[in-house]
């Protein structure tokens, strides 16, 4: 984040109907409506979160999370989180994930979920290695046909887990994000024929080129979309969670560990 931008709440009608503009910048939604406006505004006067950056007078990206009630304890959802193509590579989505997740703490929040396309490898590295999230859960076919960078694919997700004191999360938010264990030969590698039985450690292979082999390649992405969510799916079962992200022998690997059962 350069000197020039702002991270702060919205105010104004005019700050919110913003976020639909940026909103179809970033998902190249022109099949489909984003979510209005005025669902933002409701939903940030019953308790959520709308903020974004801005660069003098123009949004260059948004956040916005509403209340979940639904996990035993006080909780937002991180619904939606917006960057323009043009501002990409800043670090705008970690820097507002974190002013989202210092208005939670000051609220007495201290559980974040959201979700993603788990084929996103940015999204990945942001959510589990920057942020420190983890993820137990698949979400099949999350949205429905969506379109724009989605194409007409089914909306497959990962939930992530962002618990704010965590300490890993504590030290992510210092500005030390999450080191992952070395990768090793010896790691085994997740398969439908060969699923791990006793291994504290596993990697999950996903492919890489998401999201333009979604348009370039949809049948190959349907099936590749399934495989993974089968595997995926039967490893949560089995206790593990999703940690990290990392690149072994040129494609992208979730790195997943056993957990005890919550």
């Amino acid at each position: 984040m350069t000197a020039r931008v702002v991270l702060r709440e919205l105010e104004t009608p005019e700050e919110y109907a913003e976020t639909e503009e940026v909103s179809k910048a970033a998902w190249r939604f022109t099949d489909r409506a984003v979510s209005p406006a005025s669902d933002l505004v409701a939903a940030t006067h019953a308790g959520g979160l709308t903020a974004a950056a801005y660069e003098g007078k123009r949004m260059l990206a948004f956040v916005h999370g509403i209340p979940r009630v639904d996990l035993g304890q006080r909780a937002q959802h991180s619904h939606l989180l917006a960057v323009r193509p043009e501002a990409q590579g800043r670090g705008l989505a970690a820097d507002l994930k974190l002013f989202q997740r210092r208005w939670c703490l000051d609220r007495g929040i201290s559980l974040v979920t959201w979700t993603y396309d788990p084929f996103l490898v940015k999204n990945a590295r942001l959510n589990l290695v920057r942020l420190g999230g983890t993820v137990r859960t698949l979400l099949p076919n999350f949205y429905g046909v969506m379109g724009g960078i989605y194409a007409s694919l089914p909306t497959d997700r990962f939930e992530v887990t962002w618990r704010l004191l965590d300490p890993e999360v504590e030290r992510a938010a210092a500005g030390a994000p999450r080191l992952s264990p070395p990768d090793s030969p010896d790691l085994p590698i997740a398969t439908l024929r060969s699923l791990p039985s006793s291994a504290e450690r596993t990697a999950l292979p996903f492919p890489a080129g998401a999201p333009k082999t979604y348009r370039s390649d949809p049948e190959r992405s349907l099936r590749e979309k399934r495989s993974f969510r089968k595997l995926a799916t039967e490893l949560f079962r089995r206790g593990y969670e999703a940690y990290g992200v990392t690149v072994r022998e040129a494609f992208p690997v979730y790195l997943l560990r056993r957990t005890p059962t919550p």
